[in-house]
């Protein structure tokens, strides 16, 4: 009687697996994307001052020097002294070589390169910058990026539109496949990456120097996992 109690059991067991093997939804996973345009509110200019001399503390203090002149004179255009930051800094020597030739393009001894960021919230004053910290000797610009002091708002409405952009992708693969959304078994978020705009230099030979900057890209992506079924 157990025996064929088993028995059955297992043939039951066997009968329904493809039910519900049936039923278990199928998963479809779709990346979405959102971007939001901003125009921007603050600018950071690179800069850098290097120094070369025989001994470290020669080339230090004079680093050292030039770097408190261009705060200064940065200062004096409107930034305050904590948006000065520092990104970099070196110190190397090279030996001056005993035989000859010497190599007129290389920097012997001891150079010290030191290299800032400057936060220009006044984005209008970007270029009256650029030209305050040129106008110390040795100085040398990295380049200048514009963005957006906050974006917090606009990621927000980016990754709605994002998870917007999978659901449509997720919807369209499910009805070209007989099948309709049911759930969601998994979601994750990429980075913020926010677009740097394109900025025009003008008068580069003669102060004072403008920039045309256009508007800022706020984008994210997600990765969503559906679950479908027909």
């Amino acid at each position: 009687m157990k025996r064929q109690l088993a028995a059955l059991a297992a043939l039951v067991l066997l009968t329904a697996s493809p039910a519900l093997a049936a039923s278990k939804p199928t998963q479809i996973t779709v990346v979405g994307s959102g971007s939001v345009a901003l125009m921007p509110d603050q600018a950071i200019v690179n800069a850098s001052v290097t120094t070369n001399a025989a001994t470290a503390a020669e080339a230090v203090s004079a680093n050292n020097t030039l770097y408190d002149r261009v705060v200064q004179a940065v200062q004096a255009s409107g930034v305050k002294r904590d948006d000065v930051t520092l990104s970099y800094y070196n110190i190397d020597y090279v030996p001056k070589p005993q035989a000859m030739p010497v190599n007129p393009d290389q920097r012997y001894g001891f150079t010290v390169n030191r290299s800032f960021a400057i936060r220009v919230r006044a984005i209008g004053k970007a270029g009256a910058v650029v030209d305050a910290a040129t106008s110390v000797e040795s100085t040398t610009i990295g380049g200048v990026t514009f963005g957006v002091a906050d974006s917090s708002g606009a990621l927000k409405t980016a990754t709605a539109l994002a998870i917007k952009d999978a659901r449509a992708s997720a919807e369209a693969l499910a009805s070209a496949s007989g099948l309709h959304i049911v759930g969601i078994a998994k979601v994750s978020q990429g980075g913020e990456s926010p677009i740097q705009p394109m900025m025009r230099m003008a008068a580069m030979k003669a102060a004072p120097t403008t920039f045309d900057a256009g508007s800022v890209n706020v984008s994210t992506s997600v990765t969503v996992v559906y679950l479908a079924s027909p």
